[in-house]
C-alpha cells in the first residue's frame, strides 16, 4: 500500500484509453462476446422502445388537447383510452430496461474481474511483486473489489442514458423542425454551448477532484483495517491516541477533498438549472407569432412545447451526470494503473521461454567455481546438471532496476546431484541502491542443511526470496530445485480461513472437499488421511488442536491460535508432504520455546535431509551441517563465509 495524496494530472485521451482498454476485452473475448453483444443490444432495443414509447405519449397529448380545444368528446374519450395503453406498456418496459442494464453491468464485473484476478492472483507472484516493487499502486484490493464494480455500472449508465438521450434527441428534433426550424436551431445552439462549457469548466477538475477522494478514502479505510488486524499491538502499546491523530489527519484530507468536488458540482447544478429555467418557456416565446397567426394549432403548440422540453432534458441529460462522468473516468484511469502494473509481472514466463539470456550459456559449465568466500564448498561433487537454462530475465517485472539488472534463476534437473548452487550474486533492496548481499558464492548437496546467520537487516530473508524468485534485483546466478519440490516457511505463517485439514494440506485441499496428491497417490483415504494428520499433530504437541476444533469444523484460525501454534501448524504443512526435497525456514521457529524449537527440527531433519534456515539460537547448529555466516563490509552490504558444524 502506498498513499498518494495528489494524483497526477491525466489528459482526455489518456482517460478515453484507460475506458477502452477495460471495455474491448468482454466485447472482444470468444468466451464472452455472444454474451456481451446480445445483453448490449436488447439494452439499446429496450431504450429505443421506451423512447419511442414517450414520443407516442406526446403525439397522444397532442391530439388529447386538441379535442378538449375543440370539445370533441368522441375523440377526447378515444385518446385516453390511447393513452392509457401506451402508458400500461411503460412500466414492463421499464423493469426489461433496468434488468438487462443490471445483467450487463454484472456480467461485464465478472468477466472484469476474473481478468484482474488472472493477472494479480497468480503462479507470476504479482500481487507480492506489486507490494514489493511498485509503491505507486495504492490500495490494490479497493481497485478490484469497488473500483472495477462502480466502473461497470457506471458504463452501463452512461451508455443507456446516451443511447437515450440521442434517439429521444433525434425524434424529437426531426418533430420540432417540421413545425419550426428557428425553435430547432435555437434548441441545437444551446445544448452545443452548454456542453463546451460543461467539458471545460466542470467535468476536468472534477475528474481530478473524484481521483483525489478515491485515494484518500481508500487510505482512510485501509488504516482502519490495520488498526482491526493489530489492535492487540496497538492495545498493549496504548497507541489509540496517535492512530486516532493519525485516522483525524486522513479524514480532515477526505473531508477538504469533498468539499472540492461540492464546490464543483454546486456550481455545476447552478449553471444547468438557471440554462434549464431560463428556457423554460423558450418555446412558447419562439412560436407564440405562429399561433397568433393560426399556422399552428393550441394542440400543436403544447406538444412542440413538451417536445423542446424533452429534448433539452434529453441533451443535458448526458451532462448532467458530470459526477458519474467524472467517477467513470478516475474508476478508468485507478483500475488501468494497476492493469498495467500487472502486465510487467504476468507474462514474463513466456518471454523468458523464448528469450535468451546472456547468463544462459553459464549454466553448461561446471559450478565448480561456485565457493564461498571461506573456501569451503558445501557438498563434494560441485558438478551441476542443468535441466531447462531458463534464466529469469525479469526487466519486464517492473520496479527499479537501474543499473543492478536483474538475478538469473534456473532450475536444476531431477538428476543433479546439487539442490541448490549460488554464484556471484549480489542482492539489492526492492528500493534502494546500496546492496544487501555482494558476490556470494556456495552450493548445496541433497544431504547438506544450511543455517544461515548474520546480524538484522544483513540481507538473510532476501536471499531466501532470491532463492524463491521474489527478490530479484542485482546480479549473478542461482540454480535450485524445481519449485515443486521446494517449500518455504514464513516467520509469521499464513492460515487459511477454513478447517484444519484445509490449513494442513493448504493449497492442494482448498476449495475441494478432497484428498491431496500424497494420499491419492498411496490410495489412502479421508480415515486414513485424518489418522496422518492426527499423528503429525500429536508430534508436534498440537494434537488437542483437532480435539478442539475437529478437523472439517470452519474456524478463523488466524486470530484464535497463539504464534507458536501457528508456527507449529506450518512445520505440519511440510511434515504432510512426501514430495519435497528443499526446504527454506526464514526464523521459522522463533516464537516456540526451545524444546518445541529442537522438537519441530528433529521432526524436519527425519522427513527433509536438504534444508536452509535463518536462525539465532545457538541450539539450531546440531540440526545442520554448514552454518552460512553474513557479515557487513565497511563498504556497505554483506559477504558470506561457509563453516562446517
Amino acid at each position: 500500500k502506498a498513499s498518494s495524496d495528489a494524483p497526477k494530472a491525466v489528459n482526455w485521451l489518456t482517460t478515453l484509453r484507460a475506458i477502452w482498454k477495460l471495455g474491448v476485452p468482454f466485447f472482444s473475448d470468444p468466451e464472452a462476446r455472444l454474451k456481451a453483444w446480445g445483453l448490449l443490444i436488447i439494452n439499446i432495443s429496450v431504450v429505443l422502445a421506451e423512447v419511442a414509447l414517450i414520443f407516442q405519449l406526446s403525439v397522444d397529448s397532442k391530439h388529447f388537447t386538441n379535442a378538449l380545444a375543440h370539445r370533441d368528446e368522441d375523440k377526447f374519450w378515444g385518446m385516453v383510452w390511447h393513452l392509457l395503453f401506451h402508458i400500461m406498456l411503460l412500466p414492463p418496459t421499464f423493469f426489461l430496461g433496468r434488468l438487462v442494464a443490471g445483467t450487463l453491468a454484472l456480467e461485464w464485473r465478472r468477466h472484469l474481474t476474473y481478468k484482474v484476478f488472472g493477472k494479480y492472483i497468480s503462479d507470476d507472484q504479482a500481487y507480492y511483486r506489486l507490494k514489493m516493487e511498485d509503491l505507486s499502486i495504492d490500495n490494490p484490493d479497493q481497485r478490484i473489489a469497488q473500483d472495477v464494480s462502480e466502473f461497470t455500472a457506471t458504463a452501463v449508465f452512461l451508455i443507456t442514458h446516451f443511447t437515450r438521450d440521442v434517439s429521444t434527441v433525434a425524434t424529437s428534433s426531426w418533430a420540432i423542425f417540421r413545425m419550426s426550424n428557428r425553435l430547432g436551431l435555437f434548441l441545437v445552439g444551446v445544448s452545443l454551448l452548454h456542453t463546451m462549457v460543461m467539458l471545460k469548466g466542470f467535468a476536468a477538475p472534477l475528474m481530478r477532484v473524484q481521483r483525489l477522494v478515491l485515494g484518500l478514502e481508500a487510505d482512510l479505510r485501509f488504516i482502519l483495517i490495520r488498526l482491526r488486524e493489530h489492535a492487540e499491538s496497538i492495545a498493549f502499546f496504548r497507541g489509540a491516541h496517535v492512530e486516532k491523530l493519525r485516522s483525524e489527519a486522513k479524514f480532515v484530507k477526505v473531508v477538504h477533498a469533498e468539499y472540492k468536488k461540492l464546490c464543483i458540482l454546486a456550481g455545476f447544478d447552478s449553471f444547468s438549472s438557471g440554462v434549464k429555467h431560463t428556457l423554460d418557456f423558450a418555446s412558447y416565446l419562439i412560436l407564440a407569432p405562429m399561433y397568433f397567426a393560426t399556422t399552428v394549432s393550441f394542440g400543436e403548440m403544447h406538444q412542440a412545447h413538451a417536445l423542446f422540453h424533452q429534448n433539452l432534458k434529453s441533451m443535458l441529460d448526458f451532462t448532467s451526470h458530470l459526477d458519474k462522468i467524472s467517477g467513470l473516468g478516475a474508476q478508468s484511469l485507478r483500475v488501468i494503473e494497476l492493469w498495467d502494473a500487472l502486465d510487467r509481472y504476468v507474462g514474463a514466463d513466456a518471454e523468458e521461454d523464448a528469450g535468451s539470456s546472456p547468463q544462459k550459456s553459464q549454466g553448461d559449465e561446471s559450478l565448480n567455481d561456485a565457493s564461498t568466500d571461506a573456501g569451503t564448498d558445501v557438498g563434494s561433487n560441485m558438478d551441476v546438471e542443468l535441466g531447462e537454462d531458463e534464466c529469469k530475465d525479469d526487466e519486464e517485472h517492473g520496479g527499479d532496476t537501474s543499473s543492478e539488472g536483474r538475478v538469473c534463476l534456473m532450475e536444476l534437473a531431477g538428476t543433479a546431484t546439487e539442490s541448490l548452487a549460488v554464484r556471484d550474486l549480489t542482492l539489492f533492496p526492492p528500493h534502494g541502491q546500496v546492496p544487501l548481499l555482494q558476490g556470494l558464492s556456495f552450493c548445496m548437496s541433497w544431504t547438506d542443511s544450511v543455517l544461515l546467520t548474520g546480524p538484522s537487516g544483513a540481507g538473510k530473508s532476501t536471499l531466501l526470496r532470491a532463492i524463491a524468485g521474489f527478490a530479484m534485483k542485482g546480479c549473478g546466478s542461482i540454480w535450485r530445485a524445481r519449485l515443486e519440490h521446494c517449500f518455504f516457511l514464513p516467520q509469521s505463517p499464513y492460515l487459511y480461513e477454513g478447517s484444519l485439514r484445509e490449513n494442513v494440506l493448504y493449497p492442494s485441499s482448498v476449495g475441494e472437499a478432497a484428498l491431496s496428491s500424497d494420499c491419492k497417490a498411496g490410495g489412502i483415504g479421508n480415515e486414513e488421511q485424518a489418522l496422518r494428520i492426527r499423528e503429525v499433530f500429536d508430534n508436534l504437541g498440537i494434537g488437542y488442536l483437532i480435539d478442539r476444533h475437529g478437523l472439517d469444523e470452519d474456524v478463523d484460525f488466524d486470530k484464535m491460535l497463539s504464534g507458536g501454534e501457528k508456527q507449529r501448524l506450518n512445520f505440519a504443512r511440510v511434515l504432510m508432504r512426501s514430495d519435497l526435497r528443499f526446504v527454506f525456514l526464514d526464523e521459522a521457529t522463533s516464537a516456540l520455546d526451545e524444546a518445541n524449537e529442537d522438537n519441530a527440527y528433529s521432526l524436519l531433519k527425519a522427513s527433509i535431509c536438504c534444508f536452509m534456515s535463518v536462525g539465532h539460537r545457538p541450539n539450531l547448529r546440531r540440526f545442520h551441517t554448514h552454518q552460512l555466516c553474513l557479515e557487513k563490509t565497511g563498504t556497505g552490504g554483506c559477504r558470506g563465509s561457509m563453516i562446517t558444524l
